[in-house]
């Protein structure tokens, strides 16, 4: 039944192992060859952008690679997902995107994508040794979406070798009011060579949290996570926000599917032992509805250690993917958790000022767009007069940030 549909649900899917450039700890380069090819246009189109939208009434894609961008299908892809209605994320490193492509995807996809770019530093040399290119690639691709009106916000990932620029880096993208998502450094992929680079509880304890539990739109999936479950389930039921985006999303919120139609609970368990099945074999929607894997990570009944025991169990549940990493196990205590917690009464001393920001993040996506038309189900999306106020307001965030990046 339609009712008995999810509502927002994310498909996270690494399109092609094909890369231009060669960042140090690339999660998708392997030493182990891939079984079976990459999955073509038409099983894109049909085992997954069309299983995606049976499961649930407001999916998306986030497209990455590798570099999506280098696939020969991609405006066709990205075509088609909007002709189903769907919104495109597409995650790249932005070397192949000028100004003409970026007019061909806003064109095929009605404006109904958002881009994603990676910021680890805005210390030049950090960054570019960990993307193998110039942070100039970042800001050209910020100020042609800025000029364009075209979405876009940034993703950190968290390492040893950021973590001392990671508040300034985190505290620039706040002073200009843009979204940032953190994804935590694990050993996946080449990753498995730079175990140097992992960083600790107290790492997240003294530099990570702080930073992160300070800004608002920097609460989409991260843990720890200490808003009270009660005053989330109560602002979500006001607002008619469909959002469980806060904490571990592995399994609940969305899920990873790598180039060659293997599912796993998140992204960075791609390619690991915590495999749900694989497309060409299976359903999607069949993997989604009842695959034992994903359905014990969404109940979170199964999760062990201080997770299994914690008040925070449904809004955060531990990172999934750290907790595999380095324990061996998916249901394992977060290692990187500083919280410790006697039984599930209780509380951090974070949750008040968790709650505050919480309440301001939820706000937040439920009248702006296109985060209204995402998360908010229930609500009519604003008007197009409205939209565009809201694009031009973003759109001075967005050059006021490409200058402070460029000192202009």
């Amino acid at each position: 039944m339609l009712s008995e549909r999810k509502k927002f649900f994310l498909c996270y899917f690494e399109t092609t192992r094909e890369c231009n450039l060669n960042c140090p700890y690339c999660m998708t380069r392997t030493t182990n060859k891939p079984r079976g090819a990459e999955l073509t246009t038409e099983e894109i189109k049909r085992l997954v952008i069309d299983q995606l939208k049976d499961y649930c009434s407001h999916p998306a894609m986030a497209f990455s690679g590798g570099e999506f961008l280098l696939r020969p299908d991609a405006l066709e892809i990205l075509g088609y997902t909007a002709r189903k209605g769907m919104w495109s994320f597409i995650n790249t490193n932005a070397t192949k995107l000028d100004k003409g492509l970026l007019l061909k995807i806003k064109e095929a996809t009605d404006n109904k994508v958002i881009f994603v770019f990676s910021l680890n530093s805005l210390e030049s040399k950090i960054h570019e040794w960990s993307r193998d290119d110039s942070l100039n690639t970042v800001v050209k691709a910020a100020k042609l979406c800025a000029g364009e009106k075209i979405n876009f916000f940034f993703i950190s990932t968290i390492s040893k070798s950021n973590l001392h620029t990671f508040k300034e880096t985190i505290g620039f993208l706040k002073s200009k009011g843009i979204p940032v998502l953190r994804s935590p450094f694990v050993l996946r992929g080449s990753g498995k060579d730079y175990s140097e680079l992992l960083f600790s509880s107290q790492d997240m304890k003294d530099v990570i949290h702080p930073v992160l539990r300070d800004y608002h739109l920097s609460y989409v999936s991260y843990a720890p996570f200490f808003a009270g479950p009660e005053f989330l389930e109560a602002k979500q039921k006001q607002l008619n926000v469909s959002i469980g985006q806060f904490g571990c999303q592995a399994a609940k919120g969305f899920v990873g599917i790598n180039a060659e139609g293997d599912v796993a609970p998140c992204v960075q368990l791609l390619d690991s032992e915590v495999k749900c099945g694989n497309v060409r074999e299976t359903p999607l929607l069949s993997i989604l509805n009842t695959n034992a894997v994903l359905l014990s990570l969404r109940e979170r009944n199964s999760l062990k250690g201080k997770c299994g025991k914690c008040r925070y169990k449904s809004t955060c549940g531990g990172c999934r993917a750290v907790a595999y990493y380095k324990t061996g196990d998916y249901l394992e205590s977060d290692p990187n958790c500083f919280f410790e917690p006697e039984d599930e009464n209780t509380r951090s001393e974070h949750e008040e000022m968790q709650n505050k920001n919480a309440d301001r993040f939820i706000n937040f996506i439920s009248r702006r767009e296109p985060w209204s038309s995402l998360f908010n189900t229930e609500k009519t999306a604003q008007s197009l007069p409205e939209r565009g106020r809201v694009i031009n307001k973003m759109k001075d965030y967005f050059k006021s940030a490409v200058g402070a990046l460029t000192g202009k």
